[in-house]
């Protein structure tokens, strides 16, 4: 090997143009997202590659294959900063509303006695193991 092919090559690699950083998946589609008092948006839930993903202080937080486990979720984050005082507004989209109602119907419920039910469900496993309460951006 020369002496030079180091520098050569540092220079060859400087002169490439650079290299688009590319992202695994889809695009994300928002359909709810969770508003504080001055109407930034702090979280929310978006579509993505088959899977609704909740979306907390800019992080992917947790997924899920059911809407309705994903909008039980968002709830249960502003539950849990209203107990902080903190009050979060609530936005969803009709389609995250209505793919959340088929599966509440598919369980013969309506949707807020499903949102119910996965509430309780959630209540049963953290008393088995308690969970800490996220924290949000100011």
């Amino acid at each position: 090997m020369s002496r030079n092919s180091k520098a050569k090559r540092t220079a060859r690699i400087k002169k490439e143009p650079g290299r688009p950083i590319r992202r695994l998946g889809g695009a994300l589609q928002p359909h709810a997202q969770l508003l504080d008092a001055d109407d930034a948006s702090i979280g929310g839930v978006a579509w993505r590659d088959g899977e609704w993903l909740l979306v907390l202080g800019g992080q992917i937080a947790a997924r899920s294959d059911s809407a309705a486990m994903a909008l039980a979720m968002l709830k249960h984050v502003v539950a849990l900063q209203a107990r902080t005082g903190r009050e979060l507004r609530l936005e969803a989209s009709p389609p995250l509303l209505h793919a959340a109602g088929r599966e509440a119907a598919a369980a013969g419920q309506t949707l807020e006695e499903y949102l119910a039910a996965l509430e309780q469900e959630r209540l049963e496993r953290d008393s088995l193991a308690p969970m800490q309460t996220p924290s949000l951006p100011h």
